[in-house]
């Protein structure tokens, strides 16, 4: 009964311009604005950017991809029609879709999808939204414009990063149904941005936002993954519509600058005046010293390692790139809860990073930190690695006393915001090594930069007071 009237309340929506027509984002709205206003924007648009058109079941958009890739063998395509074959663009509509996990009515789902505090999991549901990027670029690029016909090109449609993902409401209801839509937002030769979303019905049967994210697609040759696949191109036909590519295009231009990730001369000076402050501390300045509220970023890491099991294969045989998001995800969490000795909500995600592919086998680690806080928010890092078995005999011969560390690689990073609910008098986490003020600066830049773009936290964070230090991310 409850998936019939999400579906109905879907099916009466009338706009035909896709799922990102311009609207109010939080950074046009005024700081001071209130509360109740910002939660009626995102209930009204989710009531006016999504499309009309059938709902299926989150299991069947999922077992979709295989079947899609199955009947796609990339030894029926020549170099011929790699090369030259003419990919006809596609509009942002066309690649829109949206599934529903049936919470409601489904007891086994459900039981997967509790938490232990009797909520839903949210690393179940970055699973999901991870499977539905996969899902939304072939269905951009496939055929005819849908999941049920062959592919234009061979391809494997990998997740390269995850730009954003931002958490609107944490405590979601176990027992309603939750939609989930999406759709390509940026294509270039052979990467793709598709944003999505996800919505619960409130107690008066509104839908509400819960989430956003954006994911960085990319296509490889199923026969060789070094090489790029083109895909279909993006038409834009509304101005609505352009702004939306335009603005993804420029955004990506400059997560690829990598003059804006070194330290700016207000970052550096911000250091040195942290470490004078410590050492001022101490008569002899020799070392630096801590008060009782403050804690060593060394001191909050937290680790977990773990064999990866053919359970978590996705379709290329790869571990899924969302099992890794669900276990980074979770150990964040625990870690944030620890250090601030009670109940913490997930705020957002951050430039999360796929750098290397983790095989079935593979021993795999992953680090977490708290590297900045600031009032009742903290930003934490995960840093995923594997051991590179090959190396262990070349190790062992050194006869050096470790853990086999120096074989590790680097996967994936993970950056979490956080906010602390039971706890407001957090300790405040300090660098002591080189190492970890580069963790630092990085830490705070995306807290900051967290807080520019989310109008309210929580009502008391609208109006907040900026200090000197901070105005410097903001300008």
């Amino acid at each position: 009964m409850f998936a019939r009237i999400i579906t109905r309340s879907l099916s009466r929506i009338p706009t035909k311009s896709g799922l990102f027509v311009r609207c109010l984002t939080p950074m046009q709205i005024a700081p001071s604005a209130p509360t109740q206003f910002i939660q009626k924007m995102n209930m009204s648009s989710a009531k006016t950017l999504t499309q009309d058109g059938p709902i299926g079941q989150i299991d069947e958009m999922i077992s979709s991809i295989y079947d899609h890739i199955k009947n796609s063998s990339p030894e029926n395509y020549t170099e011929e029609e790699k090369n030259n074959k003419v990919l006809k663009p596609r509009t942002l509509s066309e690649s829109y879709r949206k599934f529903l996990i049936p919470l409601s009515t489904d007891n086994e789902k459900r039981e997967k999808y509790l938490s232990a505090s009797r909520n839903v999991r949210m690393g179940k549901i970055l699973e999901d939204i991870d499977h539905m990027a996969v899902h939304i670029g072939y269905v951009h690029n496939s055929e005819d414009g849908t999941i049920e016909s062959r592919m234009s090109l061979p391809r494997n449609i990998v997740t390269a990063s995850v730009h954003r993902i931002d958490f609107h409401k944490e405590d979601l209801n176990p027992n309603r149904d939750l939609i989930i839509d999406g759709q390509v937002t940026y294509a270039g030769t052979s990467s793709m941005q598709i944003s999505i979303r996800l919505f619960q019905n409130d107690d008066n049967q509104n839908l509400q936002l819960l989430l956003k994210a954006n994911f960085i697609m990319v296509a490889r040759d199923p026969l060789d993954a070094t090489k790029k696949i083109r895909i279909h191109g993006l038409v834009a036909k509304t101005p609505d519509e352009a702004e939306t590519v335009n603005l993804t295009k420029e955004h990506l231009i400059r997560m690829g600058n990598k003059d804006e990730k070194k330290a700016t001369n207000d970052e550096l000076r911000l250091i040195d005046n942290l470490h004078r402050t410590l050492l001022g501390r101490n008569m002899s300045n020799e070392f630096p010293i801590l008060k009782d509220e403050e804690i060593w970023m060394h001191k909050t890491h937290l680790s977990l390692t773990e064999i990866c099991f053919p359970e978590f294969q996705n379709m290329y045989g790869k571990i899924f790139g969302g099992f890794l998001m669900r276990k980074a995800l979770e150990l964040a969490y625990v870690n944030a809860k620890l250090f601030c000795k009670g109940k913490v909500s997930i705020r957002s995600m951050d430039q999360i990073q796929f750098a290397k592919p983790v095989e079935i086998g593979n021993i795999l680690h992953f680090d977490s930190y708290v590297t900045y806080n600031q009032g009742d928010l903290l930003q934490l890092k995960v840093v995923a690695s594997i051991s590179d078995e090959a190396k262990f005999k070349e190790i062992a011969k050194t006869k050096v006393p470790s853990m086999g560390q120096e074989a590790r690689l680097i996967t994936n990073v993970f950056h979490f915001t956080m906010q602390s609910v039971e706890n407001k008098e957090i300790m405040k986490v300090l660098p002591k090594h080189y190492n970890h003020t580069g963790m630092y600066i990085a830490g705070r830049r995306h807290l900051l930069n967290t807080l520019k773009r989310t109008v309210s936290l929580t009502p008391r964070h609208s109006s907040r007071h900026i200090s000197p230090t901070e105005k410097v991310a903001h300008q």
